[in-house]
């Protein structure tokens, strides 16, 4: 992989962040700089600060002074789809992707991701049930049934043969992410939540990449759980379903047929 010229990175990570001071402090964006510092491809990470209530956006906006790779854009709190969707478009690379900010999978990943990129594949999917996958720590039974149940009815009505949709580990082409983000529905307008959770975001956007003949590849990832107050059993798996449930609903009206506008290369 070559490093580009100026202006235009190689390639853009979108990080959205809420109320994240706690892991911010712990050095994770020393980690993932000095990671990126050592690649030989141009970077910039884009910092998505969703309105957050604590010192995440001054802390990110104290060591983006220090590193001009490090971009800090500050939204009014309207969850982590909007944050992602919001940063995918205002990224300037060539290759656009999104990672969690607790740096969950490893960062050797990127390079992973953008190979597929580069080679053929339109969207690139970390996943953790690929063959090759590693998961070094599971997450409470809790977790994993929702997650499980959740998957399963994703392939049955959406998706079959992605397995692992939540991951949030995503690459695109840019001008792939850019058709599938004016292709949205559902979360073409995301409501504002009352705090953090999980919603089915990447779920509309792979629909889309179906829909629009993209090729999707699966990444294999190592992954390990991190303990999070962000999502919320009682609650999220029927938001989750609900939304689920427009896409499907919006899928069945048509409402992702193609604009003939951008197509797989």
């Amino acid at each position: 992989m070559k490093a580009d010229g100026e202006g235009e990175p190689l390639i853009s990570i979108v990080v959205p962040a809420y109320n994240e001071e706690e892991i911010i402090r712990r050095g994770v964006l020393q980690e993932m700089t000095g990671y990126l510092a050592s690649r030989p491809y141009s970077y910039e990470v884009l910092v998505v600060d969703d309105g957050s209530e604590d010192q995440t956006p001054s802390l990110v906006e104290a060591f983006c002074q220090d590193h001009p790779s490090i971009r800090l854009k500050r939204n009014e709190h309207r969850g982590k789809g909007h944050s992602v969707i919001s940063g995918l478009s205002a990224a300037r690379g060539r290759h656009l992707m999104f990672m969690d900010v607790d740096l969950a999978m490893s960062l050797e990943h990127i390079d992973e991701l953008l190979d597929a990129l580069q080679d053929s594949a339109d969207v690139v999917i970390g996943s953790r049930r690929a063959k090759g996958a590693v998961v070094l720590n599971t997450a409470p039974w809790s977790r994993l049934l929702m997650s499980r149940a959740f998957n399963l009815l994703i392939q049955a009505l959406l998706l079959p043969g992605c397995d692992d949709t939540q991951n949030g580990f995503k690459g695109f082409r840019r001008d792939v992410a850019h058709d599938l983000i004016a292709s949205l529905v559902v979360f073409k307008d995301s409501p504002t939540p009352s705090g953090p959770r999980l919603t089915a975001f990447d779920v509309e956007l792979l629909v889309i990449a179906r829909e629009h003949g993209y090729r999707i590849h699966q990444l294999p990832v190592t992954w390990r759980h991190i303990d999070t107050r962000r999502v919320y059993l009682t609650k999220e798996p029927f938001l989750m379903l609900r939304e689920v449930l427009s896409i499907w609903w919006a899928r069945l009206r048509g409402k992702y047929r193609p604009r003939a506008a951008v197509g797989p290369r």
